[in-house]
Parts: C-alpha cells; sequence; structure tokens
C-alpha cells in the first residue's frame, strides 16, 4: 500500500509546526508492507492547493493523509468535510488573506472524505489519545488544501483514499511522540479495512 502523509510549514511566527513534525516522525516509523512517503506543503492559499493536486497526480497514492495543526486543539479532530470557500481573518504565509472566495469556481459546495471517519477516531480513542470526528475543517490553508485533494479525486475518480486529520500543537500533553502513535494508529486502522479501498 502507498500512502502519503503531509504536514504544512511553520506560520504565523512560529517556528515549527506539529503537522510536519508528526508527518517526518511517522515516515521514519513506517509498518512493513506500507511505503510511507511525505510532503511538506506551503501554508498559501494559492500553492497548498496546486501543490497537492501535483502530488496526487505524480505519486498516486493510496491512501492521503492530510495533517495540519489546529492552534487552540486539545484531541486529534478527523475531519469529515471540506467546504469551496476560503474565508480569513489572518494572512497565510504568503501574505494573502481571502474574504469569502470559493477555491473552485463553480465547484462543489463540498466534499466527504471517503474514509470511515469514525472507525478512525475510534481507533485513536483506543490508544487513550483524546479524538473526535470534526465537521469543519475551517476555512484556512487547511480546508483549502482538504478540498482540493478530494475535488482532485472525485472530479477524475481517481481510485484514492483522502483524510484530513488536525493535531493540536506539540506540548507536554501531546508530544511528537504521542502525535505520531495517533496517526500509525490510523493508517493502521485504515490497513485493516483494506476492504474498503477496493
Amino acid at each position: 500500500m502507498q500512502i502519503l502523509i503531509t504536514g504544512f510549514e511553520p506560520f504565523g511566527g512560529s517556528d515549527i509546526n506539529s503537522s510536519w513534525e508528526t508527518a517526518a516522525r511517522v515516515g521514519q516509523l513506517a509498518p512493513k508492507d506500507v511505503n510511507i512517503k511525505v510532503r511538506r506543503l506551503p501554508v498559501s492559499f494559492r500553492k497548498a492547493g496546486e501543490t497537492v493536486r501535483e502530488i496526487l497526480n505524480e505519486s498516486r497514492p493510496d491512501v492521503l493523509i492530510m495533517l495540519g495543526q489546529l492552534g487552540k486543539g486539545q484531541s486529534i479532530d478527523v475531519e469529515r468535510i471540506a467546504v469551496n470557500l476560503m474565508d480569513s481573518s489572518k494572512p497565510d504565509n504568503d501574505g494573502d488573506c481571502p474574504q469569502e472566495i470559493p477555491i473552485v469556481k463553480d465547484g462543489e459546495s463540498a466534499y466527504f472524505s471517503n474514509l470511515p471517519v469514525k472507525a478512525l477516531r475510534d481507533a485513536v480513542l483506543q490508544k487513550g489519545i483524546p479524538a473526535r470526528v470534526s465537521n469543519s475543517a475551517g476555512l484556512y490553508v487547511c480546508n483549502t488544501t482538504y478540498y482540493n485533494a478530494l475535488d482532485e479525486i472525485y472530479r477524475h475518480s481517481l481510485p484514492m483514499r483522502a483524510v484530513f486529520v488536525h493535531l493540536p500543537k506539540i506540548s507536554e500533553v501531546f508530544t511528537v511522540d504521542i502525535l505520531a502513535d495517533a496517526v500509525r494508529t490510523i493508517i493502521k486502522t485504515i490497513i485493516e479495512q483494506e476492504i474498503l479501498l477496493n
């Protein structure tokens, strides 16, 4: 199985981003019989969407797991849905701050993950790590990236599964090892439910 994991570069004046630190850690500890690739995405409304579409068409993974950092998050949030809207009160790393702009003109209003989000959440909870299903990935670059990925998959009927997972900031409670354990648990659950990928 080919799995692609993405994380974001730092933003907002921070030196690190938990999503990239976690993606890099998981990439170093891939399960047997699984080929994991990791890519770092720019915190840019324009570039992140373009980049994730390019990556999907270049590498053609079976599964795409996108990671993002949720500043005030206190759990692993498995995102159910991406909406076709950019609306931000803070600029991205390029200084762009879109206001109520569609991600894809005349695109679908929203897309749902084609992975079993509740099963992924439950698996993380069973590890003793706080987790929940979220019905809003926000309207910042994370949602834009998620929407672009799902639009590419659904529009072109690509044989891929994708999900976005928001992670808390790295802290004493949520260390990189704990966050990586949560993501590895999500990967293991997807592998165990491989029938869903066929």
